[in-house]
């Protein structure tokens, strides 16, 4: 009963808990209904009000703007005006002079609903602004779900609201124009006459308004004849102008037709026949060679950078939307590029070949002058200084190799390179362009010479990764591979390439310290309508170290001086700099038959203490019979010192050398670079600059003093006396493990080759006897052997044997010597009076370069006696190291000073060695 009892409570207490659960989700669901529709009404209310908002602030509809426009003007430095931009030449067309395949190929890329809705087309809205939304989420750079915007909306934004796309105001500027649209220009025209407002209103690239003057100017011919090729170029325009103009960027306008005419193939206008036809006719061959129509300013070639950077940094078209742009632009120094590329002071070898320069300022990155280009006409043609994209040659090593190591693997201008015969890393060999080799070289000699094979061992040597890192942070933009990393070949500049612009951007950064700021052309914009100021100047930003900035500048600077093709240094002007070729292929040259001298790109890139100028030289594409030959690298040096000389102050203005950087001496052929030993010779010695606290420590043990043999002894036997000495073993860091070890460093897989040049060099290792006569003090050497004893006739004089340590080549390392006496066997009275000798005086045998040198000369013995010095002559023959006049060595080595004497019409001579070291 009381189990009864209690099952019935539990029964009763689990049905209460139910109803409670269920009360309580019925208070939630209660409670989020309750939410929602607050939601809802809020939004509503938001609606509304928004609504309000927009239509109580939109401009103020008015047809006359359909076409007014208000002029950009562009201010030099000075600000005096050097352009005015948005004067509009339109020729407006008629619906009825529209060809269909024009109207097809716009509503097709552009609004293929445009027939159906009434200004706003609600699903393509939404899908639009979905895929932009999981395109940001997702964190992606472009936006590739396409815009919501209808053509009429295109026209109220072109014309009434901006181009504002981001954030609250892109928000308000969208519904703006939904609400002008559908309620203003729907209502009050046309589908006919809104297409017209759309083909008529914009800017479409080199100066020209609306299809039929963009027909003119890129076809020489009427909208109303163009074919469905051209129609789907001119329709491509629409959405970016700049990007697809078919003259600067022809590919890029290619490949924008392929998209209009897929789309007009997949909304039924055209069959794919007509397609794949239209799209295999070659861009550049339906454009006109020029363009007549346009009016060329006497800067447009620096305007047109101007206002692809405006557009760029601002989204506004200094065409349609007016402004005051304030540039960098130095009519003086542009003044000078554009008379070099007219040909007003400068000869050119032809029509066809090309020129593009850039002069940037090194303290701000302000790009001053640029020459865009020969023969050019049209606003915004292909500009050589800023739109190419060629492979830099030799400019890249400093950028590429030389900087890099500087920077990162703490080189020096003195660390060594050996070229000699080398592979890149896949097998394939590498060749100097003299097809010779230079053998040791200092990363100084070797970038001022330009040799390829000792860049790309540096760039070998270099972090692959920090390599990139530094050249991006230079505004370079390299190849890389899935990995993340660049091929070998940029060691050389063959990459997709660079352009003056870039390249003395890049280059300003040396010039200033390790400061870079993208090149720019526009300090601010004001805008008209508003008087709202923007600034648009680069930041700088360091990007190495003054220490990297200045030992390539010291070694560029070097290269300029006499190891480039430069030719010459320009008076008055501290200049570095460095040139840069590069060759056809194989197959080009057999296509078009190029000589094997045949050049493609010159280069040079070089800059003062306050301008950076890069020069490009060459033609637009190959073609046969033109090429550059040899006879380029003298123009192209000459062509830059041109520059130069009429664009720098001759002010003497000098590279400032950073507290962060000091000079060391190192001994060759030590890698890590090591100090030289007090032996080692004045031509093993190189001083250069070191970044502070990275020069060398520890000296090099090559030149030490070899030590002495042991137990010296004499034994006579008849006539004869036989010198005996225990030997001494090869210092441990002379063997050849110890030596093939250092020279690997450097040597690699030829160390063994370096081994053997190295051993011959030296010569045998062994001892050197050598005999002095005790009366005379002459010394006479009794040979060199690799035994412990030498054997001679037994002397006249009393007579010192001394037994040096020593290599069969080379003495400077050569031991003091151990030395045993030995008597002599004496002379007869008669003999004894002809015992007539010159002996050089000691106390000299060392001295420092450029300190005194007080030479004690040399004495006549006549058995035994001094001679007096008034009876016989003395010469004395000093090397050509010994300044006579200050009585100083000017060099470090190993010399040797003779003495003559004559006497009673007989001659004696003698000598003396001085070892003369490095100024301590």
């Amino acid at each position: 009963m009381k189990k009864f009892t209690k099952k019935r409570k539990s029964e009763k207490q689990e049905n209460s808990n139910k109803r409670k659960r269920k009360f309580k989700w019925r208070k939630l669901f209660k409670i989020l209904i309750d939410i929602f529709l607050l939601f809802l009404l809020l939004c509503l209310i938001g609606g509304i009000v928004f609504s309000i908002y927009i239509v109580m602030n939109a401009p103020k509809f008015t047809p006359e703007n359909l076409y007014s426009t208000e002029s950009s003007v562009v201010l030099d430095k000075d600000g005096n005006q050097v352009a005015k931009l948005g004067v509009e030449k339109r020729k407006n067309v008629e619906y009825n002079d529209l060809p269909q395949v024009l109207v097809d190929a716009i509503i097709a890329t552009e609004d293929s609903r445009y027939m159906q809705h009434n200004g706003f087309d609600l699903p393509r809205f939404f899908k639009a602004s979905a895929g932009q939304v999981i395109n940001k989420l997702a964190h992606r750079g472009a936006v590739v779900a396409g815009g919501g915007s209808t053509l009429d909306m295109q026209v109220v934004k072109n014309r009434y609201t901006s181009t504002e796309d981001s954030g609250i105001e892109g928000i308000k500027r969208k519904f703006t124009d939904i609400y002008i649209s559908i309620f203003k220009l729907e209502k009050k025209y046309s589908k006919e006459e809104i297409i017209e407002f759309y083909v008529n209103i914009p800017f479409l690239g080199n100066n020209a308004y609306g299809v039929e003057q963009a027909c003119q100017s890129y076809f020489g011919k009427s909208v109303s004849d163009i074919n469905l090729s051209e129609a789907a170029i001119i329709a491509g325009l629409f959405q970016a102008p700049t990007s697809y103009d078919p003259y600067r960027h022809p590919e890029a306008a290619e490949e924008r037709r392929k998209t209009v005419l897929y789309l007009m193939q997949r909304h039924g206008y055209i069959t794919e026949e007509e397609r794949k036809y239209a799209n295999s006719i070659p861009v550049k061959s339906l454009l006109r060679q020029s363009n007549p129509e346009s009016d060329q300013n006497a800067y447009q070639s620096y305007i047109n950078i101007v206002i692809d950077e405006v557009e760029k940094k601002t989204g506004s078209n200094p065409y349609t939307t007016g402004m005051k742009i304030y540039t960098n632009l130095d009519t003086g120094k542009q003044n000078v590029l554009s008379d070099i590329m007219a040909g007003k002071t400068w000869a050119w070898k032809d029509d066809k070949v090309q020129a593009g320069l850039a002069i940037v300022d090194v303290n701000t990155g302000a790009l001053i002058a640029v020459g865009g280009g020969r023969n050019q006409t049209g606003e915004r043609v292909l500009n050589y200084a800023s739109d190419i994209k060629r492979q830099i040659g030799s400019c890249a090593k400093p950028l590429f190799d030389y900087g890099p190591a500087f920077e990162y693997m703490g080189a020096s201008e003195a660390t060594q390179v050996v070229d000699a015969p080398h592979t890149y890393s896949s097998g394939v060999a590498i060749k100097n362009a003299s097809g010779g080799y230079a053998g040791l070289l200092t990363y100084k000699q070797a970038l001022a010479k330009s040799l390829n094979i000792p860049a790309l061992k540096v760039f070998q040597r270099n972090d692959n990764a920090k390599v990139k890192e530094f050249v991006t942070n230079l505004g370079i933009s390299p190849e890389i591979d899935s990995n993340g990393y660049l091929h070998e070949a940029h060691a050389l500049g063959a990459f997709t390439g660079s352009n003056p612009v870039e390249l003395a951007g890049a280059y300003a950064a040396f010039s200033n310290g390790g400061y870079y700021a993208k090149p720019y052309t526009v300090t601010k914009v004001e805008y008209i309508d508003t008087g709202k100021t923007v600034s648009l100047k680069s930041k700088r930003n360091r990007v190495m170290s003054d220490s990297t900035a200045y030992m390539i500048t010291d070694t560029l600077k070097y290269a300029v001086e006499g190891e480039s093709n430069i030719y010459g240094t320009v008076p008055g002007v501290a200049l570095a700099a460095k040139t840069g070729t590069s060759n056809f292929s194989t197959e080009a040259r057999r296509k078009y038959g190029y000589p094997s001298s045949a050049n493609m790109d010159m280069w040079v890139t070089g800059y003062t203490p306050d301008y950076a100028v890069s020069l490009w030289y060459g033609y637009a594409e190959a073609e046969p019979g033109y090429y550059l030959a040899s006879e380029g690298y003298r123009t192209r040096g000459v062509l830059f010192r041109q520059v130069i000389s009429n664009i720098q102050e001759r002010n003497g203005k000098q590279f400032q050398v950073p507290g962060s950087v000091v000079k060391a001496t190192i001994e060759k052929e030590t890698y890590p670079s090591l100090l030289p030993s007090t032996n080692t010779p004045g031509d093993m010695r190189v001083t250069e600059y070191f970044k502070r606290g990275t020069q060398p420590t520890q000296v090099s043990q090559r030149y030490n003093t070899l030590p002495n043999p042991t137990g010296i002894n004499a034994k006579e036997e008849g006539n004869s006396v036989e010198i005996t000495w225990n030997a001494v073993a090869k210092p441990a860091y002379l063997t050849d493990e110890a030596l093939k070890k250092s020279l690997s460093e450097l040597y690699g897989k030829r160390v063994e080759d370096a081994l053997s040049q190295r051993k011959a060099a030296d010569g045998e290792y062994g001892y050197e006897v050598i005999a002095k006569d005790n009366v005379t003090g002459s010394e006479k050497s009794l040979g060199f052997t690799t035994g412990t004893s030498s054997k001679t006739t037994k002397p006249i004089n009393n007579t010192t044997y001394i037994v040096r340590t020593c290599f069969s080549n080379m003495r400077v390392t050569q031991s003091s010597g151990i030395s045993i006496e030995v008597k002599g066997v004496g002379k007869k009275e008669e003999e004894q009076k002809d015992l007539i000798g010159l002996t050089a005086n000691s106390g000299g045998e060392t001295a420092e370069v450029n300190k005194e040198y007080s030479d004690p000369g040399a004495t006549l013995l006549e058995n035994g006696t001094e001679v007096a010095s008034s009876k016989y002559t003395l010469n004395t023959t000093y090397p050509d190291a010994y300044n006579s006049s200050s009585n100083t060595f000017t060099s470090a080595g190993t010399f040797t000073i003779k003495y003559t004497a004559t006497y009673n019409d007989k001659t004696y001579t003698a000598t003396k060695t001085v070892v003369v070291s490095e100024e301590q």
